[in-house]
């Protein structure tokens, strides 16, 4: 048998010299850490827009951004004597002192951005401050100065323009994806600052061709518009707003309702004193949030989240590209974060959004009821044989002084009941037009917020075990279960050491019944470890009272009066998360008159 020859690509051990590289070589190396790609190198861009207080940024690309890209500002401009030092590495006019950057302000701070874009393209850049006659241009290839600086008319405010990146090192050009792909990446990034500065106006050219805008924006109403052309008008026009100030965290922003949810977290935008970041564990929060209203665990809401925090308490200087970040506390962001998004799908019932522009104008039109009609004052009814008596008579006529009484109400949000269909439905009239609900999800629901209510205001109970458990864990495990006992034992759980990286588990919460003890304990553990706090058994508890609130509620097939319809729709507008049962489906739809004319080709 032939010998097998294996290649190595490894270098052969020679002593080198040490010796200083040339700086073209240095900057080049450095241009790799903070442009990878032409959407890096328009990010650094834009901020440098963004920094000069423009209010107009315009962004041109051709093929997908590798054969030229261009942003025009209408900024602060750079000053004739400063325009050659603006191309330095390491020359910036956001920091003075090193102290200073423990507080930055500013998009940028590095001075890294202009000198490494010139290392590895071609590079013109004019400029003119307002109190200028006209600008200057400058011509930069590679790192170097092949022109200028040299007068030209050009407006206040800088244009600069990339060509051929990676002209000069083709181990990083031939890289590149192909033009469709960087395109991709370049259009998400402006979606990224359009979000992140809705007050400045943003305008996208691709190949000429792929005009998008983006207006700058104020008001509610409009800033739902520009969420319109970034995550699209289902979005804008179901999003739930968040908002909470909680331990000096301010966390404002925009969620999706629970069933529109995507198979990757690639519609999350997360800003943290207006810059985009990336993190996994402040965004574990979200996830949190929606665990008990998400149908599918292993899908991604989509949202626009905004924290405002001390700048003094976030180090933005931890990744070259600043995408990254590190709080000075955590947990406080995490807990704001998850307090905030709970809270805003908590708040989530019918009748709790204001009423959209949309909406109005369906409420205004002649067919709006002004009263409860006459054939919902209880004289219609369903036969009933059931013994189910858990919903609440609701009698709208119920007053002494009957139908006219009943006419001056308010029509509530669910509106009243009609009838039941297939068993399954029940179907309502409120002031916009049909309502459906899903009775057993509905009901599901209602019963599970009242046993979490009641279990909530009892004492967590633990039992002691026959048999205590033996769990073998590493030193750093075994560590944190001891620092965080008072936590665990909170929790039902009494641990303690019982030997080298040995833990001892003697009692545990009553409601985990014959689950995997030994497997929880690791979860929770391995929960302190990456967020300093554990919600494993709040799951697990929910779980267990999702089951027992599905067993126990109302069936198909299962008829109710009217007045017990009715109840279970004041019940449902009462309810917290009543939009979706305990599982994430959906109990609840609405369809306007607008919607059922269309079906039957009907014009009002």
């Amino acid at each position: 048998m032939a010998a097998t020859t294996q290649t190595s690509f490894r270098q052969p051990q020679v002593t080198l010299r040490i010796k200083v590289l040339d700086d073209s070589v240095i900057n080049k190396i450095a241009a790799g850490e903070v442009v990878e790609r032409p959407a890096s190198a328009l990010k650094e861009l834009i901020e440098n827009s963004i920094d000069a207080d423009a209010r107009n940024i315009e962004i041109e690309a051709h093929s997908g951004g590798i054969q030229s890209l261009l942003v025009r500002d209408d900024g602060c401009g750079i000053r004739h004597d400063e325009i050659e030092l603006a191309l330095s590495r390491h020359a910036t006019s956001k920091l003075d002192q090193f102290d200073d950057i423990e507080q930055i302000r500013t998009m940028g701070f590095r001075g890294e951005a202009l000198p490494s874009i010139a290392s590895v393209s071609r590079v013109n850049l004019s400029t003119r401050t307002a109190d200028d006659a006209h600008g200057w241009h400058v011509n930069y290839e590679g790192g170097g100065v092949v022109e200028g600086p040299q007068p030209v008319q050009h407006e206040a405010g800088t244009t600069v323009e990339i060509r051929d990146l990676f002209f000069n090192v083709p181990a990083r050009r031939k890289f590149l994806r192909t033009e469709n792909t960087e395109y991709s990446y370049l259009d998400r990034l402006v979606k990224q600052m359009a979000l992140a500065r809705t007050d400045i106006n943003f305008v996208f050219t691709h190949n000429n061709n792929r005009a998008t805008r983006y207006r700058a924006v104020s008001d509610d109403v409009s800033i739902r518009a520009r969420l319109a052309t970034v995550l699209g008008d289902d979005f804008a026009d179901t999003c739930i707003r968040v908002e909470l100030t909680l331990d000096e965290v301010m966390v404002s922003g925009w969620v999706s309702t629970p069933d529109q949810t995507r198979s990757q977290p690639d519609r999350q935008y997360l800003f943290v004193n207006g810059r985009c970041i990336q993190d996994r564990r402040i965004m574990h929060a979200v996830r949190q949030a929606y665990l008990d209203v998400l149908y599918d665990s292993s899908r991604y809401p989509l949202c626009v989240l905004y924290l405002e925090v001390d700048p003094k308490s976030v180090d933005i200087n931890v990744h070259p590209t600043k995408s990254q970040v590190r709080f000075r506390r955590q947990n406080d962001v995490y807990r704001a974060l998850l307090r905030a998004v709970s809270g805003a799908l908590r708040g989530e019932r019918p009748g709790s959004r204001q009423t959209t522009t949309a909406e109005k104008s369906i409420l205004s039109e002649p067919h709006s009821h002004k009263s409860i009609p006459s054939h919902l004052q209880g004289t219609f009814s369903l036969p009933t044989n059931s013994n189910w008596t858990d919903l609440p008579e609701h009698r709208p006529d119920s007053s002494p002084s009957g139908a006219d009484s009943a006419n001056d109400m308010e029509i509530p949000p669910l509106g009243f009941a009609l009838a039941q269909l297939g068993g399954a439905y029940i179907l309502a009239e409120n002031t916009q037009g049909l309502v459906i609900v899903d009775m057993h999800a509905s009901h599901e629901r209602i019963t599970y917020e009242q046993l979490k209510k009641e279990f909530e205001n009892s004492q967590l109970k633990s039992q002691e075990l026959l048999v205590p458990i033996i769990v073998k864990v590493t030193s750093q495990e075994a560590e944190v279960a001891m620092g965080n006992s008072e936590t665990l034992a909170a929790l039902g759980f009494d641990v303690s050491l019982s030997g080298e990286n040995v833990i001892c588990v003697r009692s545990v919460p009553e409601l985990i019944g014959s689950t995997d003890i030994e497997q929880i304990v690791r979860d929770i553990i391995a929960d302190l470890i990456a967020h300093d706090s554990s919600n494993r058994v709040e799951h697990i508890r929910n779980e267990i009272l999702a089951s027992i609130s599905c067993h126990t509620a109302i069936r198909a097939n299962h008829q109710l009066s009217v007045p017990q319809m009715n109840g279970l729709l004041r019940q449902m507008e009462a309810t917290e998360n009543s939009g979706y049962c305990s599982h994430g489906r959906p109990t609840w739809k609405q369809f306007s008159i607008k919607e059922l004319d269309k079906l039957f080709y009907r014009g009002r």
